[in-house]
């Protein structure tokens, strides 16, 4: 008998996980917001941009951290990580302050065909430290759709 309550000590915290993961709804991009250039280098430079995003769930998600890659057209665009931890409401609209570490060999190569484009093909992997109910969990993070750049070309 004790052996029973042994394994459900550990399998009710997975089982609860599981759970809380399942119903879990990925976040929507809706916009690509606050452009800026803080540092600009001929090796590497800095941006930071928000993300606006929707959160579809029924409940609030806990966010913790994120990272990854970007590619614009099929090029790496840089590096990008988003170190702030918030509270993300259910059901509503919310803003992820990102810095994107850009290699500028390989920004300078796409800026000449992004002058002549009104869209781009934009490439995102990483993964996020998301949490609900208490439990935190590593979530990968994909988003390929297009873009328009007509706005921060002004």
């Amino acid at each position: 008998m004790r052996n029973w309550h042994y394994l459900f000590s550990l399998l009710a915290p997975a089982l609860l996980l599981l759970g809380a993961c399942s119903s879990f709804k990925e976040p929507e991009l809706k916009a690509i917001e606050h452009v800026k250039s803080p540092t600009l280098g001929l090796k590497n430079s800095t941006l930071t941009l928000d993300l606006h995003c929707y959160n579809p769930n029924k409940s609030r998600i806990r966010f913790k951290k994120a990272a990854g890659e970007a590619w614009v057209d099929g090029q790496k665009l840089g590096d990008f990580r988003i170190d702030t931890a918030m509270t993300i409401p259910s059901r509503s609209d919310f803003w992820l302050p990102v810095i994107l570490d850009l290699d500028m060999k390989n920004a300078l190569k796409n800026s000449a065909s992004l002058f002549l484009k009104d869209e781009v093909e934009l490439k995102i992997e990483g993964k996020a430290r998301l949490g609900k109910s208490g439990f935190f969990f590593n979530y990968p993070i994909s988003y390929l759709g297009k873009q328009s750049i007509g706005q921060y070309m002004k």
